[in-house]
């Protein structure tokens, strides 16, 4: 009994110590301060902490300013940097084993990393440098890691490999992938195949008529004009028809009620395709973002402002690095991207400047014919041509390594080798991003830009991811320009289903030049604002896209609200940022409000009607009409699909609540919200800051790895937006604002950054979510660009020192 005892109380402290041990892997140490010899540096560089771990870097030179940004990176984000090389290089089985073979075929047959050594042979003596002083600082800081690895290292057995600079060329790629619009051509085309021509121009995605451009926000078109113009445009293109020769208002299945008994089902798996970003939360993005400019004429301090939050996938570590960076002829704070050498939004001594997704369509799908004669051969305008293939072996962790051979042809890779949603056709896909590009020094040029004409130079050669940009200057100059290559396609509008590739009709002509993009140089409205709608009516916006910006709701109520509160300042600007008001809601909320009624429930009915559109966590209005809204979306899709799964665009719903659903179906979905119960938005409406291991049981939650069950105020419609996925009742907030940015171009400490959770990749770190309280709550963190600035609010310094110093 003795023995008995003495074995369970050590298996008992035993599990006690391994339990400690693992919740111990994710604190993380305190920022580094002291003086500390690094390989690689040329001189001394100052790094100046503030109390939530954002660092400042002085340096006497440009290139020791990237090292020590690389160095920094790598400290505090080396699991992330790690991620965003093995989806770069198509590397992740190495670690993870066979759960990420499919992911890594895919990668490997898109060829991001071969695309960014295209890209590095463009690059000029000066910027190579740069970049290859930033990888060196992200080598010297593993070479010189003393202690254990970050958490995940240690839980998978693993250890980062050297970062090359391709590596770092790499991490654009990546990003402009997450950005691109691929998965809706997908979509689109799989909803083609299924449904005809009728019923596709019914689903498919179409801006309103009415909805407000980039351009009319800066006063450039005239919002009656442009309508009539968009209507003689669509009275130009004939109508699809049905078999008898009328043309439906929505598909006739719409007429049926929804079951009440029917429950809506989980998302499609493997929803993201083959790619499998939503495993890897590597930069998740939903392409959409808020970014505007106001001209000194509606500013408080006679300066122009500047006001940016790009709205991604709220993973933990959060996608940004918040730091500054200063050596002679560079000053500048805001976000950086680790794995990145510069700051990719913020403001320099001179210049702020703000993204959104500008939603180009940046991809075409071709179908490819095999040659009837030779399977290794493909058709083209001038006859048949070999294959391109290359073998490709990808490593496995605990198996055998897996031999792939990818195809291209003229127009790109065969992804229907690796696209199981490709459905039998062979698709090559043109993508702008496999071109070779100047990015990376484009950036760096921005960072050092100190008048407007300065940056709007270096921006010329930012040729992807496709941004929407505001910017303005100490001088008091400001505009907007939209960055990234615009495909020169022969039929002008971009398709919206896969090509013939054996036609050369549909083949691209290059790029339209930089100077015919939209742009807005100082308007006469005062302001620019963006929020990833249309950029103007016909012309060059009709290269862009085909259909598919983001609702305009979210752009006219930044511009309500620009055009009402003036004189602006950061605060104004900031309040903007916070908005939850919803112009979608309050446009259906009668039709809501009348099918609760018809149905049966006056009391709900009422609440609904009363809603001021403001979808705070307290509300019960945003939950009965957001579980109302998913009711009826469900409807929709049975009635055109006949089952639960299959592409609806958003535009194509807001068509049918405008033409005014059947009464039965309107009615019957209330009867089906109500399963949601009324309940406060707050507490159906929750935020998931996300993580690779968060969901392996006991490990996750013991080392801290993501948050869960926030509740989060806000919808997909709102300028501060919470985008949903909805299950079984629960509306799982899993994107939104991934940063907040406002400058004051009067006064460059003024404004300032917030991320929604902290500068740590460590779980349990001090900074790992310190920021998030303030992210939620409405604050701001000032960064100044001055070193008394930074002296002020500096709580611990580090300085890096050349070996021999």
């Amino acid at each position: 009994m003795r023995l008995l005892r003495w074995l369970l109380i050590g298996v008992v402290v035993g599990g006690v110590l391994l339990l400690s041990a693992l919740a111990r892997l994710g604190v993380s140490p305190a920022p580094p301060s002291g003086d500390k010899v690094v390989e690689g540096l040329d001189g001394p560089v100052d790094v100046l902490w503030d109390s939530l771990g954002i660092p400042q870097i002085w340096a006497g030179t440009e290139r020791d300013a990237l090292f020590a940004q690389g160095y920094l990176h790598a400290t505090h984000r080396l699991w992330q940097v790690e991620m965003f090389r093995r989806i770069a290089r198509g590397t992740l089985s190495e670690i993870f084993g066979d759960a990420t073979l499919t992911t890594d075929r895919f990668l490997r047959t898109l060829g991001l990393h071969r695309a960014a050594a295209a890209g590095e042979a463009l690059l000029d003596d000066r910027t190579r440098d740069l970049l290859q002083a930033y990888a060196d600082g992200l080598n010297a800081a593993v070479a010189g890691w003393q202690g254990r690895l970050p958490p995940e290292f240690v839980l998978l057995r693993a250890r980062p490999e050297p970062f090359t600079l391709r590596d770092v060329l790499a991490l654009e790629k990546v990003m402009a992938w997450d950005l691109a619009d691929y998965q809706s051509s997908l979509d689109l085309a799989a909803a083609h195949a299924r449904l005809g021509e009728a019923a596709f121009e019914w689903v498919r995605p179409r801006y309103p008529e009415d909805g407000i451009t980039i351009l009319e926000s800066a006063g450039l078109e005239g919002t009656r004009e442009a309508g009539l113009q968009e209507r003689a445009i669509a009275a130009a293109v004939p109508a699809p028809e049905t078999a008898t020769g009328s043309v439906p208002p929505a598909p006739s299945a719409a007429r049926r009620a929804l079951l009440a008994a029917t429950r809506r089902p989980g998302p499609l798996p493997g929803a993201r395709g083959a790619a499998g970003f939503d495993f890897l939360s590597a930069a998740g993005a939903v392409r959409a973002s808020n970014a505007w400019v106001v001209g000194p004429e509606r500013s408080r301090s006679g300066k122009p402002l500047v006001a940016n939050d790009m709205h991604l996938t709220l993973d933990q570590p959060v996608i940004w690095y918040l730091m500054g960076l200063h050596a002679p002829g560079l000053d500048v704070v805001g976000m950086s991207l680790p794995g990145t050498a510069g700051i990719v939004a913020g403001r320099t001594g001179g210049v702020a400047w703000g993204f959104t997704n500008a939603m180009l369509d940046d991809t075409d799908l071709f179908l490819e014919r095999v040659d009837p004669a030779d399977p290794a051969r493909y058709l083209t305008p001038a006859g048949s041509e070999p294959f391109r293939v290359r073998e490709e072996v990808i490593g496995v962790r605990g198996g055998r390594p897996d031999t792939l051979a990818v195809r291209s042809t003229r127009h790109g890779p065969v992804l229907s080798d690796v696209e199981p949603r490709a459905g039998g056709e062979l698709l090559a896909l043109r993508w702008v991003a496999l071109d070779p590009s100047t990015t990376p020094g484009a950036l760096l040029a921005m960072n050092r830009a100190g008048t407007a004409e300065s940056f709007l130079a270096a921006l010329e050669g930012f040729t992807d991811p496709h941004q929407n940009v505001v910017f303005a200057d100490t001088a008091g100059r400001w505009g907007y320009w939209m960055a990234g290559r615009i495909p020169d396609r022969p039929g002008g509008m971009p398709p919206q289903v896969p090509v013939p590739g054996w036609t050369g009709a549909h083949d691209w002509g290059g790029y339209l030049p930089f100077a015919e993009h939209p742009h807005a140089l100082e308007p006469p409205s005062g302001l620019v604002a963006t929020a990833n709608n249309r950029q103007g009516r016909g012309g060059v916006s009709d290269r862009i896209s085909a259909g598919a910006w983001a609702s305009p709701d979210r752009a006219q109520r930044i511009t309500d609200l620009l055009r009402a509160g003036e004189p602006h300042d950061a605060a104004s600007l900031h309040a903007i940022q916070l908005d939850v008001t919803s112009l979608f809601a309050l446009r259906h909320r009668e039709q809501a409000a009348r099918a609760f009624r018809e149905a049966g429930f006056p009391e709900i009915a009422s609440v609904v009607a009363a809603w001021d559109g403001i979808a705070g966590p307290e509300s019960r209005a945003a939950t009965l009409f957001h579980a109302w809204y998913e009711a009826v979306v469900e409807a929709l899709r049975h009635d055109v699909y006949g089952e639960s799964t299959g592409y609806l665009s958003g535009s194509a719903v807001e068509r049918a609540l405008l033409d005014g659903l059947p009464a039965e179906l309107a009615s019957a979905a209330a009867r089906e919200a109500l399963r949601t119960g009324d309940r406060a938005w707050g507490a159906v409406h929750r935020l998931s800051l996300d993580h690779p291991l968060a969901s392996v049981p006991l490990l996750g939650p013991l080392v801290g790895f993501g948050r869960r069950d926030l509740p989060r105020a806000g919808t997909p419609h709102t300028v501060n937006v919470a985008e949903y996925r909805e299950l079984e009742g629960e509306f799982i907030v899993r994107a939104g604002p991934s940063q907040r940015h406002v400058s004051d171009l009067a006064d460059l400490d003024a404004g300032g950054f917030v991320l929604p959770g902290g500068q740590s990749g460590y779980p349990r770190g001090p900074h790992a979510f310190d920021q998030f309280p303030l992210w939620e709550g409405g604050r701001l963190v000032p960064i100044p660009i001055s070193r008394t600035g930074a002296e002020a609010r500096t709580t611990a310094r580090l300085r890096l020192l050349p070996p021999g110093v």
